[in-house]
This record gives structure tokens, sequence and C-alpha cells, in this order.
């Protein structure tokens, strides 16, 4: 290992370039020209999401009085955000190139995304009714001067900041413009002809400033911090310092501003902004083009229609299969466990669980953790069934849930008017894991259900993220899920599971200890493996441990959909380790881990990344899938997963990442959709 060479990689910075793997989709000739025009709306709905929660932190570590340093790569926090406004800035360069390219595209197509002055007269006298009847009801022009405070911009809503010249008074004055987020973002001229909404109110302007004369304007955008840390208090009710802790965090300090111009702005106007942002240069991005173009994502929509099938994804066939039905599946479960793989097996098998359990006379109780929900879900109706039903229903409901901690604290409402018996967990602890477990009694025997997945119980994100459910009847699982609920939800010391592994603390040391059993078998069986598949890996005692087994000839292989502190391919510390990612037509979130020696293959499933955060401040779960009837399909779906070379990105110990020349051009979510065949690879 070279004196040079990081040992780590920074999280937000590989973040970053898993954001321009997104934008790189917009590019891929495999994928149809709408959904590359989604990727470009993903991109930006990610970008958002991390300046309201990742930035900030670097920001605020950054502008200290003393110097802050990063433990993992020893840089500067100056430095960090330095690197992460470069990176960023490449990335949006490619996502505006590719948005000119597509919209040129469509424009062949006769699909127009049409500026101001290319409108017909026609079409400019019905933006102008449009304005006028419409919009300009809605306008509030905001002063900025000795006799008006600024004023807190609303978030993400798009503003126009105007310096106006009033002749007669030979006085000027500078004012904000709020253009309401209820009003389409897109004004349709007609079915193939649209016009951005802030393009209608900046060219009628004058209409708001009669008598005055408008001298410079542009649109801008800002993002604010949302890393409000949230302090519990064990002496105060949850829900009203959740409440409490919603209203404080919306006072957040801006930490992005965005300006559309076509021309180079005066020092007023962006001074006055910055200065009343208290925002760096690194932190103001200036373009020609619209801002935020999630607006493509209603876009798609309103076109769809007027292009050919090919334009969008083929749609998904889920499988459902019969045993999988709400008559048959509890009886299914007695005779096999199940592994379901979403979205290619459909949702609704875990749907049709809850359902049977909710209808069986013989149900008396159900436990489940609930993390983030569908808007109408499904789940939630299900359980107050349950409860209306006098089924005794206990819900673990995280309400820190980030940016659903509103809807969560909805949801908590509509549980306990229900009847059902709502936890919140651990002080300081995110509930994260995800298990569902049915309770009955029929004569005097009971009988227990389990359901332990990957990911959320969210009908409509389970269309779009892959993930597993896990179904078994298991003695030692069923056990393991009871004391599991009697401890997160009640008083008891934690228990020690015959088989599951729980967070915090717990499922690290169970990667570390099945990591060094392999280490010791080394040298005696010579053939040790690691497959880890998750959505980040920044925790350095799991990256080192890597870096250990690695040492000792381990083949390690890892598929990191996001951020990867862990620096692969170096020789003398990591050149038997191999990390791959992921980005495609579903949101890769299934978390699979296996160790193999001797040819002995140990499965598991988690709702866990090799995330700090993950290993020591949330409550985790994982489960073995050894000894069970899934073994062989877990077994199919990480090989199919490691043989990807059409869609995956390998990263170099450079942190860049590459797609290596395709061989056998296999598409892991291609063949799970039944789109391609697969057949086992030969392996060394």
């Amino acid at each position: 290992m070279k004196a040079s060479q990081p040992k780590y990689f920074h999280r937000d910075l590989s973040w970053l370039l898993f954001n321009r793997r997104v934008i790189m989709e917009s590019y891929a000739p495999d994928n149809p020209v709408l959904e590359q025009l989604r990727f470009l709306a993903i991109a930006s709905n990610n970008l958002d999401e991390f300046f309201m929660v990742r930035i900030p932190q670097i920001q605020t570590l950054a502008r200290m009085p003393e110097q802050s340093v990063d433990r993992k790569t020893h840089l500067p926090q100056q430095e960090i955000l330095h690197q992460a406004s470069t990176l960023n800035r490449k990335n949006i360069e490619l996502q505006y190139a590719r948005f000119e390219g597509l919209r040129k595209k469509l424009h062949k197509k006769e699909l127009f995304l049409k500026s101001f002055d290319e409108l017909s007269v026609r079409e400019k006298n019905q933006t102008k009714r449009y304005f006028k009847e419409v919009i300009f009801p809605t306008l509030a022009p905001i002063g900025l001067d000795a006799y008006h405070a600024f004023p807190r911009l609303q978030e993400k809503a798009l503003h126009i900041w105007c310096r106006i010249r009033d002749d007669e008074r030979g006085e000027s004055y500078q004012a904000i413009v709020p253009i309401s987020k209820r009003l389409s973002r897109l004004y349709r001229l007609s079915a193939r002809r649209f016009i951005l909404l802030e393009e209608i109110v900046e060219h009628f302007l004058d209409y708001l400033f009669e008598g005055l004369a408008i001298e410079e304007r542009f649109v801008f955008r800002v993002t604010y911090d949302h890393d409000l840390e949230f302090r519990e208090d064990n002496e105060e009710d949850l829900y009203n310092q959740m409440a409490e802790y919603l209203a404080e965090r919306a006072k957040g300090l801006p930490s992005r501003l965005e300006i559309q111009a076509d021309s180079p702005l005066s020092a007023s106007g962006l001074g006055f902004l910055r200065q009343h942002l208290e925002l760096q240069k690194d932190d103001i991005y200036t373009f020609k083009e619209p801002l935020d173009l999630t607006f493509l994502f209603e876009f798609v929509d309103l076109i769809k229609d007027k292009l050919p099938k090919a334009a969008l994804y083929p749609p998904l066939k889920a499988k459902f299969e019969k045993k999988w039905h709400k008559k048959r599946i509890l009886q299914t479960m007695e005779q096999e466990d199940l592994l379901l793989q979403h979205p290619y097996d459909s949702f609704k098998g875990v749907l049709a669980f809850l359902e049977a359990a909710v209808d069986d006379p013989n149900t008396i109780a159900i436990k489940q953790t609930l993390y983030r929900l569908a808007e109408h879900s499904k789940v939630i109706a299900l359980l107050k069934r349950a409860a209306q039903k006098g089924i005794q229903v206990t819900v673990l409901v995280e309400i820190k849930a980030r940016f659903d901690e509103e809807q969560n604290l909805h949801w908590v409402n509509e549980l306990e008017d229900a009847g059902c018996f709502v936890s919140y967990g651990f002080p300081n602890l995110k509930a994260h894991s995800k298990a569902l477990l049915v309770i009955q009694k029929s004569g005097e025997k009971i009988k227990r259900f389990a359901q332990i997945g990957t990911g959320n119980y969210n009908e409509k994100n389970s269309r779009i993220y892959t993930d597993l459910s896990f179904f078994t009847t298991k003695a030692a699982y069923v056990d393991d899920l009871t004391d599991f609920f009697n401890y997160v939800c009640g008083y008891r010391n934690r228990p020690s599971y015959q088989k599951i592994a729980t967070s915090p603390n717990g499922i690290q040391q169970m990667i570390i200890e099945k990591t060094r059993r392999l280490i010791a078998l080394q040298k005696k069986n010579g053939n040790g493996r690691i497959f880890a598949k998750m959505n980040g890996l920044t925790d350095t005692r799991l990256i080192d441990q890597m870096y250990e087994a690695s040492q000792a000839g381990i083949k390690i292989f890892l598929q990191v959909r996001g951020s990867c502190c862990l620096v692969p391919g170096v020789e003398g510390l990591s050149e038997n380790i191999t990390v791959s990612s992921i980005v495609g037509r579903f949101l890769e979130h299934s978390r699979i881990y296996l160790f193999e020696t001797g040819g002995t293959k140990e499965w598991w499933i988690s709702s866990a990344d090799w995330m700090t955060r993950n290993m020591r401040y949330r409550v985790e779960l994982a489960a073995p899938l050894a000894g069970t009837t899934v073994e062989r399909k877990i077994d199919r779906i990480a090989e199919i997963f490691q043989a990807d070379d059409a869609k995956a990105y390998f990263l170099a110990p450079d942190g860049s990442y590459q797609r290596k020349t395709a061989i056998n051009h296999i598409s892991a979510q291609r063949v799970f959709a039944g789109m391609q065949p697969y057949r086992a690879q030969k392996t060394d």
C-alpha cells in the first residue's frame, strides 16, 4: 500500500459519485427515452435531500473557528466542502447536457418544452390570459428595504428577484416574488406543447410592478438545513417532542442557493441574497437552464401517451403464486419457508399474509414494526381492522424516520384510535427493523407465523425498490421474534437470540465473528468467501475487518449501491476485494450477507446497511437462512447479482467507478424480471 493511498473514501464525496451514476443512466441507450428523463429528475430529487441533510453537517464543521478534520480521510472540512462542490458541478454539467440533448430529441418527435420567445402569437396571448386569470391573483411581491424584514423564503420553491426603477422618483428598489408551489410547474399550451410556469411569470412581471421599470430579474431557489439534532427527553411524551422538533427544524439555515440567469448577474442581486442567506461561493449554483429538474416527473406523465410504448420500460409482470394467496399462505407457511424478492415477486404476498391473519378467527395477536408507509397505506387499514375485530395489535412505529415524521405521527393517531397498542421503541435509537409476527390459538395450541424483511411495509415503494421478504413458522425464529417484540415494546433485558441478530451492536459483532471464523479456517480450507449487498458501507470497524479478511486471502465481493468508504484493489490491503454498484430501473435496497468456507454457505438477510448509524444507533434485525427451504433461491439471487456485467459499475482504488467490458451482457434486474435468460456461470 502506497503512503499516498487513502485507507478510506469520504462518505459524502462517494455519495456524489453515486448520484453521477444515476445521471449516467440517462445516457444509457438501453433505457427508454422517458426513463432517461426520469433519471435526471431522480438525480435532482436526490441532490435536494443531500443539501438538506449531508452538506449542512460539513458546512457547520468547516465554518468553525478551529478548522475541523475528518477522522477517516484526515481532510480538512473546508477541503471536503470544496471537493463536494467540484464533484457536484461536474454532475450538474453532465445532467444539464443530457437534459438539452433529450429536449432536442423530443422536439424531433414534436413534443415541445418551449421558451417564451419560441411561442406563437396565439400561444403568447394564451399565456397572457392564464397569467391574468390564474397566476396573477396568487402573486405577492415582497419589498426589500428598511421597512420590510428579509423574508423566510419557502424551501425549494421558485422565486424571482427583481431590481425595479421608479423614474419619477429617481429611485431603485429590490423585491422578491414567490411563485406558489400549488400551481403546476408545467403549463400545457396544447396536446404536445408546454412552457414552464416561471417563464410565464417572468415575462409578465410588468403587470405586477405597473408604472415601474424592471432593470434586472432572475429565478432562484433556496435549500435549507434539515439536520437539526433531535434530542429526546425521557421525561416527556415523545409524540409532543416530535411535533415541537418539526416546528423547530423548519427554521434551519440556508445550505444552497440556485439561480437561473441567461446573462451575468449584477453584484446587487447576487450579493444581496448571498449576504442575507449567509452562504459562501461554493454554496451558490448558477444555471442557464431551468432550475429543479424534478418537474420532469410531471412532464413524463403528461407526454407518455403521445409516444410509443417503447418510450417507457415495459410493464413488470410481478409473480403472485397461488400458494401466496390469503386463503392459502398460512397453510403454505406451515409446510415450507418462503422467500419473496420484490418487486419481481409481488408485494401482494406480504399483504396477503397480513390480511389472512386479520381474517382468520384463530388470530389473537399481531405484532409489527413500521418505519415508512405509503400515503394510503393498506397495512395501516389492515392493522386497524384487526384491532376493531378484537385482535391484540402491537405496533412499533418509528416517528423519527427522516421526512416521514409528520405522516408517522398521523399513523400513530389512526392506530391508537382504532385500539392498537403503539410503541416508539427505545430513546435515542431509530427502529429500522422490518418484522411481522402473527399469533394464533387453535384449541389449546398456539401457532406463530413470522415475516422478516429488508424493506419497509410500503406497497407503493415495493414496486420500485428491490427487497426480500422471508416467511417462516420455524420455532427458533418465532421464539426470537416473540422475545424481540417483548424487548422493544416493553421492559426486559436484552434477549439471547437463537437465530436472529439485532442492532445496536449485535449485527456488527455477528459480522465480525463470522469473518474472523473464516480467517481462522482460511489456512485449512483456503476457499473462504464473503458476499455482501447493501445500500452503504461506511463503518470503519467492518471495513477494517474486510481488509483483514482480504489480507488472509478471502475473496470478497461487495455490492454497495451508494456511498462506499472502503478502498478496494489495493495491494497489501484489499487486493481480494471487489466492489460493484448497480443503478438501474429499480432501486437496489435488499441487504444480503454470505459467509462461506469449506463449501458451507451461511446466508443472512437484514434491514441493516454496513453503516455506523445502522450498527450502533438503530434497532435493526438480521436473520440467517441456513437450514430453511429458501437457501437455493437466495444462492441463485446472489449469483445473478455477482454476474451482472451490463449495468454494474466497479469501484477503482482511485475512487472512480467504471463499467467493465461486458462479456455475458447480464443485467441482474432484467434476469429477475424474466426479460433475459440466465445460465449459471463457471467460476474459478
